[in-house]
């Protein structure tokens, strides 16, 4: 399968810029300044956001290049957010990158409600081996969801060889290179 090459001209005329509004910022403040007083812990709803929007930012790969890539970052923040905050905020994770990555990139595909089961597998898994060093659960969830994935991809979705091989592997890479290389740094820095 090649590579379909779009002309950025032609990807410029079709998305524009998101602006931000200052209601938005006067929101972000808000919170910030009832959160403490209040004394409650917004870090996890920062890097709650911050996933969002990291993963609705790396998912907008389709837009550029027409392969058969699976990189998303949904998986890895459910394992951390699981591991530092609990289950709840996993799932919470689980669900809103990947919702926020089909707002992002106006594309909804009947694969996206079967790839959020799969996130929230993701962290209950993490749950349940949490007490392990997080590189090991992060290796094992990769795994355990890929596996699905193909059972799914496979069977429901009836994607050919060729793309489950393409999609399984390159997410499996992905997300173990993740693991190693910044899963603890980021679970020092998430307070």
């Amino acid at each position: 399968m090649r590579i379909k090459k779009i002309p950025m001209s032609k990807i410029r005329q079709k998305y524009k810029k998101l602006p931000i509004d200052r209601k938005w910022i006067v929101f972000a403040l808000l919170i910030f300044v009832l959160a403490f007083f209040l004394k409650i812990n917004v870090w996890p709803i920062m890097f709650v956001a911050l996933f969002c929007v990291a993963n609705a930012v790396l998912l907008s790969i389709d837009r550029y290049v027409s392969a058969p890539l699976d990189l998303e970052l949904s998986t890895f923040s459910a394992v951390l957010m699981t591991i530092r905050y609990g289950i709840e905020w996993g799932l919470a994770v689980a669900v809103l990158t990947k919702l926020s990555a089909i707002f992002y990139n106006k594309n909804v595909r009947v694969d996206h409600f079967f790839m959020t089961i799969g996130y929230m597998l993701a962290a209950v898994i993490a749950n349940l081996f949490g007490t392990m060093p997080v590189l090991v659960v992060g290796v094992i969830v990769t795994i355990i969801i890929n596996l699905y994935v193909i059972f799914i991809s496979r069977y429901i979705t009836m994607l050919s060889d060729y793309e489950i091989l393409m999609y399984g592997s390159s997410n499996t890479i992905f997300n173990i290179v993740l693991f190693i290389g910044f899963s603890e740094l980021i679970l020092k820095i998430m307070i």
